[in-house]
């Protein structure tokens, strides 16, 4: 089961902003109910073989209607979550139903201790000693989802060697066994889409980032319509040589930093690993290449004004067709975090919402309106243009 978008957030300023972005930007899908496919979804699938289990997609849009429809399904039925801060209290309500469920997530599982068929999966590795006839994890299957216009995740590897304060990706950088790698690729027939966006956390975090080249003839093959890779890296790897370069030539078409704020005090208290001149550096290069560039930022980090971010969206925005933005919040599980900053409320762990304790309601005011006017400047500029030609020249 997946909370629907529409349920868990009533603002649809954000939502609009991306229907409006992604129309402009080619190759972009956002689906209706959430901006991707949930990754959890085709890999719990890959463990409950066919021939114990017949699987069904289940969206909530409405609460009292999953409720009913839980409490009819529960005498012969599991049902699996992802829980997160933004979702809890839905899922907790529908746990009322006695229903057995699977829950994995970033919550506290002390939340569930009341409902006794609620079973907590620190890692998804544990469901076959949770669940009777369930197998370790195999090629991801997304066949609840065929036809589903999109944007799929793929990974070369897991884990992040940044220690970014506010982040709880594991440190420690996993390849993806080099084995499986084609399969993955196969999987992905059932969906309908044109860009792949690479899930590894920190690309050329993992020395088998160069594998995209050798695997573009694959997604061409499973889907004649691909056309090049989203990634997801930090500015200090984008200045190093030409690895940028290399990447454009190995299909990369849009690329992600988390850039976070463009203040360098506040880039070190967040334990990021590059400052503002590795960011102009790095965007100087993405401009030069022919790339897009699509920054994270995240608002409400004590002591921000937003001006330097505002400034710098504005600087590039001829490059920056979409802005992603969250705010900050303190996730349980993240052990590394030292934030300094309390954990009182699910505002505060929650990155959908301008709700904390650390922030007055004047400085959660001034975030709302940086955000306003990130997402005005994008749309202003890009209002009349389409991002990439069909025929890309690297200068």
């Amino acid at each position: 089961m997946q909370f629907s978008d529409l349920l868990l957030t009533s603002d649809s300023t954000m939502r609009d902003y991306y229907r409006r972005s992604y129309g402009r930007m080619r190759g972009y899908h956002m689906p209706r109910h959430f901006m991707e496919i949930p990754y959890w979804i085709p890999i719990v699938s890959s463990m409950l073989p066919d021939e114990r289990f017949a699987k069904e997609l289940l969206v909530v849009e409405n609460l009292d209607d999953a409720f009913e429809q839980v409490q009819r399904g529960k005498s012969d039925s599991v049902f699996f979550f992802s829980a997160m801060d933004a979702n809890i209290e839905a899922l907790l309500h529908l746990a009322r139903t006695g229903a057995t469920f699977v829950v994995g997530g970033y919550v506290d599982p002390a939340l569930f201790e009341e409902f006794p068929d609620v079973h907590f999966l620190h890692n998804v590795e544990d469901l076959p000693a949770t669940l009777p006839g369930a197998r370790d994890r195999g090629i991801l299957d997304y066949r609840l989802f065929r036809g589903l216009e999109c944007i799929p995740r793929y990974s070369l590897s897991s884990g992040c060697s940044l220690r970014c304060k506010f982040c709880t990706v594991p440190t420690k950088v996993v390849p993806t066994d080099p084995m499986t790698l084609e399969s993955e690729v196969d999987a992905l027939e059932p969906l309908d889409f044109r860009l792949v966006f690479l899930d590894d956390k920190s690309f050329g975090d993992a020395k088998n980032w160069r594998e995209i080249g050798n695997l573009r003839k694959r997604f061409e093959t499973v889907n004649p319509d691909f056309e090049g890779f989203i990634v997801q890296m930090p500015p200090s790897f984008a200045v190093r040589g030409d690895f940028l370069k290399e990447c454009v030539e190995l299909g990369v078409r849009y690329v992600e930093f988390g850039v976070e704020t463009a203040n360098d005090d506040l880039l070190k208290y967040l334990r990021k690993p590059f400052r503002m001149r590795h960011l102009r550096e790095a965007c100087d290069r993405v401009r030069e290449l022919g790339l897009y560039l699509v920054p994270n930022l995240i608002m409400g980090i004590p002591g921000d004004d937003y001006h330097g971010t505002v400034e710098w969206v504005r600087e590039y925005v001829d490059i920056i067709p979409a802005v992603n933005v969250n705010w900050l919040a303190t996730h349980f599980g993240n052990e590394r975090g030292d934030l300094g900053l309390p954990a009182e409320t699910f505002g505060d762990r929650d990155q959908n919402t301008a709700e904390k304790t650390w922030l007055s309601e004047a400085e959660a005011a001034a975030g709302r309106d940086a955000v306003e006017l990130v997402y005005s400047l994008t749309d202003e500029y890009w209002q009349d243009r389409m991002t990439y030609p069909q025929e890309r020249v690297v200068r």
